[in-house]
């Protein structure tokens, strides 16, 4: 028993050079040990030196792998021997990671004073980071010719210039001081400048601008390409100078070479821009036909010829020679070349007008200088970016060095820094706007300095800007916190892997359903919405007009619709074609249809204008000689814009496959037979679509209904009536409200003019006829409140709402708005 005692004493000795060491020895036969379970007697077994004395045997240390017994001495517990070996385990890395590292200073204080540094490093990171972020947003931004264009485009910019700058009266006063009525440029400017060449010169400044503040300039002149403006104007000849040739007069020669050289004559005049004076007459062989055509096709460019052979040698063996010079005519005439040429003359490389001023002239301005400095600053910003990149580099291997030193995980403190570098990135980015405001906002408010229409569209224009450059800024920013966030979610999920995988595997399975039940519930929803997103039976896009009759439901419709600047008139009503104007929302087209003008009708058309609009409109249709065939989309005149009817038709007729739920109506001002006009129909393929009217005493079929049979077109003419077909006068079943309106202030109440009293459908005529189609009268004609207080007023004058609500410049305003109000919709 003493034995064994002194034995577990010795075993709790202390460390030689101790305190207790060193102090005096017990006095022998003391007693000081504790109760011992009697357990652990067999361990108490005396032992014998050679001197005779009894003395503790001292046992072997216990091995470093071995553990100690449990309570009551039973061996351990497997789980408590695995969770040691864990512990030795890091304990084991850590060791590693020291010595790998270096001697790690001894005490608490250097540990605090390595942390320190390290948090320092941390913060070094993100002050260098900040700027990196607003170079790389600058340099994507407002250093990008792409940045504006898209900004322009977001704002739809392009479009808005003829929807809203011009139409606003204030535009409408500086045009005030031109010799012709104002209108007249406002609505034809789009026809000559369309949106496209608006959106390419624009184009063009943006890259040089840019250019000049990114440094790739040293200078910025201001100059404008006038290249795509020749080019409409030509256009437009090309087509005017077609519609000019005619069969007028003409007399007979006997020989093909007299044949072919009047021809070729003719065709001498077509490309100096003047119509010829007389044609010749000749019935030609097959063979004299071909030596004419191989005189004619080596006037026109060699790319032309194999494509034109065909038709042409057609034409002239038909005896067709107008049609024939029609044909090659916008080959031949490139314009009115003589005065391009005098214009071309007075430019820099015949094509970029110069306007004399420099940026380096202006630089003494202060909003000039401000773009000075960004010029000399911007040579810089590449190597300043490259060596920002390169101190953040360091830094991060600096502070991997210091996490290993400390012990600590490498990854996590990297990640950690990351995190700190992205929150100060988006705290200054917070900071820069509050304290940089969009100024051009200021030009959207009452009494700015711009016109309210180019006003608004600026300040649309910059907040798309300003959205785009903060996008792109907090794009870097969250892609910043996003890598560190899932560096240390990785290194979480590790530790957090480790532990789950010693959880029984039934409670394993359970964790696993509670995240991924409800996950699956949420991704079903969203991809399958049910009973609440599915397809609902639509009607002109509403579901409640499908149980309406035809006769009950508003529809909006466009005035001259074929009279568009799209497809190049002059003098257009709208703006997009037929086909763009049911994207809109059109549903009902009132269409003009003529056989092409002749020049008696020109004549006549002339002396009706006022002196102002004839002025400028006669050069356009002088010597007009037309005698083309068919059927033609014109108003008053097809020389001043015309479209094939059948061609037209087709495209409707296409677009209407595309929405087999839509129902549509033309209403036809029939300037030609009544049964030209449906054999057009039939050839355009609508004849299967086509409804035909009901009955005096008979009722319209619903929406539902004419969809469902397919038969979704309603087609009437103004004047002629073919009974027992589906080509009805329109007045027959509706009457409409004056069109001879010259001020939007008079486009008020419901006055019935044509039609009888009581008549099922209504046309509401709410557009103003003045010297030319007025897109300032159309931005407060096309006001849905106004269109609501004229339909309300036909209410309580006519007894009905309007069928249709006929408008000009349908992309003005909101008139589709009242249309829809008027059909129910909130």
């Amino acid at each position: 028993m003493a034995s064994g005692l002194r034995g577990r004493l010795g075993r709790r000795a202390p460390a030689p050079g101790s305190a207790a060491a060193s102090g005096p020895a017990p006095t022998p036969g003391s007693t000081t040990a504790p109760e011992f379970a009697s357990g652990d007697r067999s361990d108490a077994a005396p032992s014998t030196s050679s001197s005779g004395d009894t003395r503790a045997a001292v046992p072997e240390p216990r091995a470093a792998d071995s553990d100690p017994p449990g309570p009551g001495g039973e061996p351990p517990a497997a789980g408590d021997r695995a969770a040691k070996a864990g512990r030795a385990t890091k304990a084991g890395r850590a060791t590693k990671a020291g010595r790998a590292a270096g001697p790690v200073p001894s005490g608490r204080g250097g540990d605090v004073r390595l942390r320190a540094a390290q948090a320092g490093l941390a913060v070094l990171l993100a002050l260098v980071w900040v700027p990196i972020v607003v170079l790389t947003t600058a340099r994507s931004t407002v250093l990008s010719a792409d940045f504006y264009s898209q900004s322009l485009a977001e704002a739809n910019a392009y479009d808005r210039l003829y929807t809203e700058v011009l139409p606003d009266p204030a535009v409408d006063s500086l045009l005030s001081g031109l010799p012709i009525d104002s209108s007249l440029v406002t609505a034809n400017l789009r026809t000559v400048l369309p949106p496209s060449t608006v959106e390419e010169m624009t184009d063009e400044q943006i890259r040089r601008i840019v250019g000049y503040l990114s440094a790739k300039q040293d200078d910025l002149a201001f100059t404008v390409d006038l290249t795509p403006i020749f080019g409409n104007i030509s256009g437009l000849a090309n087509r005017y100078i077609a519609g000019e040739l005619g069969s007028g007069s003409s007399y007979r020669v006997e020989s093909v070479t007299d044949f072919t050289r009047a021809i070729l004559t003719a065709v001498d005049e077509i490309m100096a821009g003047r119509p010829p004076a007389d044609l010749p007459t000749m019935q030609l062989s097959a063979q004299d036909t071909d030596r004419v055509v191989d005189a004619v096709l080596g006037r026109l460019p060699a790319a032309d010829r194999d494509e034109m052979a065909g038709p042409l040698r057609a034409d002239l063996r038909s005896g067709d020679v107008a049609g024939a010079l029609a044909l090659v005519g916008p080959l031949l005439f490139q314009g009115d070349e003589q005065a391009i040429g005098e214009m071309r003359s007075h430019l820099t490389d015949g094509a970029v007008l110069d306007l004399g001023v420099r940026l380096s002239d202006l630089r003494d301005e202060p909003a000039i200088s401000a773009v000075s400095r960004l010029h000399d600053v911007s040579a810089a910003l590449d190597g300043l970016t490259v060596a920002l990149l390169a101190l953040v580099g360091l830094i991060g291997v600096a502070i991997i060095g210091l996490a290993a030193r400390r012990g600590r995980s490498r990854v996590r403190a990297l990640a950690v820094a990351l995190i700190t570098a992205g929150v100060a990135a988006g705290v200054f980015g917070v900071a820069l706007r509050i304290l940089l405001p969009n100024p051009l906002l200021a030009l959207d408010r009452p009494g700015g300095p711009l016109p309210p229409g180019a006003g608004a569209v600026l300040a649309d224009f910059s907040r798309h800007a300003y959205g785009d450059i903060e996008a792109d800024y907090l794009r870097i920013v969250g892609w910043t916190l996003v890598v560190g966030m899932v560096v240390v979610g990785a290194a979480v999920f590790r530790r957090v892997s480790g532990r789950w995988s010693r959880v029984g595997r039934r409670r394993r399975l359970a964790g696993g359903l509670v995240v991924t039940i409800p996950v699956m519930i949420a991704v079903t929803w969203v991809a399958f919405p049910g009973a609440a997103a599915t397809g609902r039976e639509l009607c002109n896009g509403q579901a409640q007009l499908c149980a309406k009759r035809y006769d009950e439901v508003t529809y909006l419709a466009t005035h001259n619709a074929m009279a568009n600047s799209e497809d190049r008139f002059l003098g257009p009503t709208q703006d997009p074609s037929l086909v763009h104007q049911l994207d809109l929302g059109v549903r009902a087209l009132l269409l003009d249809v003529h056989h092409w003008t002749t020049p008696e009708q020109v004549d006549a058309v002339l002396a009706t204008l006022p002196p102002t609009t004839r002025t400028a409109i006669e050069p356009l249709t002088r010597n007009a000689r037309s005698a083309r065939p068919g059927l033609w989309l014109c108003h008053d005149m097809c020389q001043l814009g015309a479209l094939d009817l059948i061609a037209e038709l087709g495209k409707v007729g296409d677009w209407m496959a595309r929405n087999p739920s839509e129902v549509v109506t033309f209403i036809i001002q029939d300037g030609a037979p009544a049964s030209e006009i449906a054999g057009a129909v039939a050839q355009a393929g609508l004849s299967r679509l086509v409804v035909t009217p009901p009955a005096d005493d008979g009722s319209w079929p619903t929406l539902r209904e004419m969809i469902d049979s397919g038969r979704r077109l309603a087609v009437f003419t103004e004047s002629q009536d073919l009974p027992g077909t589906f080509l009805r006068s329109f007045y027959r079943y509706a009457s409409d409200t004056p069109f001879s309106v010259d001020s939007a202030d008079k486009l008020v109440g419901c006055a019935r003019n044509r039609g009888e009293a009581g008549s099922g459908l209504l046309l509401l005529n709410n557009w103003v006829t003045d010297a030319a189609p007025s897109r300032q009268a159309a931005l407060v004609a096309n006001n849905a409140d106004r269109i609501l207080d004229r339909a309300h007023s036909c209410e309580s004058e006519q007894g009905r709402r309007p069928t249709f609500v006929a408008v000009d410049f349908v992309n003005i305003g909101d008139a589709q708005l009242a249309v829809d109000r008027l059909n129910g919709a909130s």
